[in-house]
């Protein structure tokens, strides 16, 4: 790999020192007239250099950078598994190096610290939005701000090579299969680059170039995930905005890892991600292939448009957002109940997480790095405030947001921002509704503690439920504190389920203000239900949503 940076020194005073974190496979070597080498800690993949004269502010450099992966002989175990023969996937952190001083790559552990005399270390700098200089870096890019990229990549001769941006120019050369990449739009310093014997499914959409690679046999999904890609922007281009890129890509990759990921314009997925899952009736079945298609889309706004700064609570506005915005196409597609299939997954999962938290549960507006929060829970809480406030509030917020931190230099945003934009589109009777959600660590205790019919004479049903509510707040550790119930809280009906589904007709459903602990309603439905309760639809964070019902 050979390439150039062109940088330049946006502070205000001079840099006479440069820190290099280099890549940690192959060797690297980086080259300018003004740097000369001061230290190469090779334990840690760290140099510093300096510069001679100083670079000003406002001075730009060109520095020339080589790395070079020539594996020889057989290792002992798989260290680095991203170049093979069919189906190479590696990032630019990777193969190119990362400028500045990089936190994460301090010691995490507290009893290694501790053998080290250092203090313990905090996951994320602390939420604060007066704090300019974490906001200068953005979370998933520290070392550079907006870029632009132009790559030529070489393959073999049955192969196609990916790299960022549209497709310039193709040509053969020394037996060598050749590309010419140009990004599309400035983004951030984050982009992959990928090489196998694909097979192409294409679509356009609006100008883009939707496009599937995939391994020749793995074409069980591949239309589903054209559908999802052109559902998915359509709607995001509708509620957030323009879609910067003329190609929105899938590539395919081997199970050497198990995961799918977000670049601009180009979504690698694992071949076990959904390339071979068996998908057979929304009934049944997740569609997790449509919603991780819709999910990563989502990221070509929330992380590639906009991107929270260095400080706690940014994995909200990327991974969050990002997570609603899959919610929203997957229910437009498949329907409510495929969304409580999902939700309830979700809750599950955040449930679990928080019981094994070893440091500190935070507020979702405070998540660091804690993906049982910002993923799980950040579904239940958007989707939650959707019901109460609207799916067209939540838009309106998020569009509001994004339109003022779109492409913008920094100061990056934090979840503040966010909030800001989420209380300016929420009425004054629900706002309390975004602090239990994003700045409190808030679970409820609901349960039905009877539930009775009767026929009436008319061929209608009274339903009768007494319900018990409790709200609670949580702590950072743990501790839980039983704090006065006076919220808006769903109580309904439900019929009893169709042959092969899984939820029945709702027979009624109505939204009360709870103020008290224990309250009974009565209410009349036009069929015989089969069971009725408090939050039939759990989308409240109860510890325990299996009492919400009761059968009749």
């Amino acid at each position: 790999m050979k390439g150039k940076f062109y940088a330049w020194n946006r502070y205000d005073r001079p840099i006479d020192t440069l820190f290099v974190n280099v890549p940690q496979h192959g060797k690297f070597e980086l080259k300018n007239a003004n740097l000369s080498l001061l230290l190469n800690d090779s334990l840690v993949n760290w140099r510093m250099y300096r510069f001679k004269p100083a670079l000003m502010p406002g001075d730009s450099i060109l520095l020339e950078f080589r790395t070079d992966f020539d594996p020889t002989g057989f290792d002992n175990q798989l260290r680095w598994g991203r170049i093979v023969q069919n189906g190479t996937f590696f990032d630019n952190t990777d193969i190119i190096p990362v400028f500045g001083y990089q936190a994460g790559s301090e010691l995490t552990d507290k009893n290694t610290r501790k053998k080290y005399e250092l203090p313990e270390k905090s996951r994320y700098p602390a939420l604060d939005r007066t704090d300019t200089l974490n906001r200068m870096d953005a979370y998933i890019s520290p070392n550079s701000d907006w870029v632009n990229v132009e790559t030529v990549i070489r393959t073999a001769p049955d192969q196609i090579a990916i790299g960022p941006g549209s497709l310039l120019r193709e040509w053969e050369e020394n037996g060598r299969r050749c590309f010419h990449y140009k990004l599309d739009h400035a983004s951030f310093n984050f982009y992959s680059f990928l090489s196998a014997r694909y097979t192409v499914a294409r679509r356009e959409w609006k100008g883009v170039k939707l496009e599937v690679y995939h391994h020749e046999k793995h074409t069980f999904n591949v239309e589903r995930m054209l559908n999802g890609m052109q559902k998915s922007l359509e709607y995001f281009t509708a509620n957030f905005g323009p879609y910067y890129h003329k190609q929105c890509r899938i590539i395919e990759f081997p199970r050497y890892a198990q995961f799918a990921q977000s670049f601009p314009g180009t979504m690698p997925f694992a071949e076990g991600i959904g390339f071979i899952q068996d998908f057979k009736d929304p009934d049944d079945d997740l569609d997790l292939m449509f919603y991780v298609t819709a999910h990563e889309i989502g990221h070509q706004y929330w992380g590639h448009q906009e991107c929270g700064s260095y400080m706690q609570g940014s994995e909200m506005l990327v991974e969050t957002f990002a997570q609603w915005s899959a919610l929203m196409v997957m229910e437009h597609e498949y329907g409510k109940d495929q969304m409580r299939k999902f939700l309830k997954y979700e809750m599950d999962k955040y449930l679990r997480g928080r019981g094994r938290e070893t440091l500190k549960e935070l507020p979702l507006a405070k998540c660091e790095g804690q993906g049982y929060i910002h993923y799980n829970k950040g579904s239940v809480a958007m989707y939650y405030l959707k019901e109460m406030i609207g799916e067209e509030n939540v838009n309106a917020a998020l569009r509001d947001f994004l339109g003022k931190y779109r492409y913008a230099d920094p100061p990056y945003p934090t979840s503040l921002d966010a909030l800001d934009a989420f209380y300016a589109h929420t009425p004054d009777s629900l706002r309390y509704v975004v602090k239990d959600l994003f700045e409190d660590i808030t679970l409820f205790e609901n349960r039905c503690q009877e539930a009775t019919m009767k026929e009436l004479e008319n061929g209608k049903w009274e339903v009768t439920v007494q319900i018990e509510c409790h709200k609670i707040k949580a702590d950072e550790l743990g501790k839980e504190t039983e704090v006065p119930v006076n919220d808006y809280i769903d109580i309904g009906a439900l019929a009893k389920p169709a042959s092969g589904k899984k939820y029945g007709k709702v027979l009624y459903r109505q939204r009360v203000k709870v103020a008290q602990q224990n309250n009974r309603f009565t209410f009349t439905v036009d069929e015989k239900p089969e069971r009725a309760g408090v939050d039939p639809f759990s989308l409240l964070i109860d510890r325990n949503p299996e009492d919400n019902m009761k059968d009749l």
